[in-house]
C-alpha cells in the first residue's frame, strides 16, 4: 500500500518527550526502511503546543498537507486512564477527516 503512494509522509510528534525512545534522528530508522522498500517518504517532526492533543495536531496535519489516509498504529490503556487521558487512536477515530487505517 505505501509503496503505491506518491508521498507518504511519516510524523513524528512531540519526540522531545522521550528522546530516547526515538534515537537522534527521530523517524529516521523508519524513514530508512521504507526507503530500503521503495516508499518515497519524508519525516515531518512536529511539536504540539502545550494542551493540544496529539490526535488533533495529526489530523491539522493531514488536512494541511491534503492527505488521503491516515496510516496509524494504535494501542489501548487502561479503561480508567483512556476515560481520564482520552487518546490519540480515540481522537483521530472520533474526529477523523480523511480515511484511517489502523493497526494493533
Amino acid at each position: 500500500l505505501l509503496q503505491r503512494a506518491q508521498q507518504v509522509t511519516l510524523a513524528v510528534v512531540n519526540s522531545h518527550a522521550q528522546p530516547a525512545a526515538h534515537g537522534e534522528q527521530p523517524g529516521a530508522d523508519l524513514a530508512l526502511y521504507l526507503a530500503r522498500h521503495g516508499v518515497n517518504v519524508e519525516v515531518l517532526q512536529h511539536d504540539t503546543p502545550p494542551g493540544q492533543d496529539v490526535g488533533t495536531a495529526l489530523l491539522a496535519m493531514a488536512a494541511q498537507r491534503r492527505c488521503d489516509l491516515v496510516v496509524m498504529g494504535c494501542y489501548g490503556h487502561m479503561r480508567l486512564r483512556e476515560a481520564l487521558l482520552g487518546g490519540v487512536t480515540r481522537t483521530v477515530l472520533q474526529d477523523m477527516t480523511v480515511p484511517v487505517l489502523v493497526s494493533h
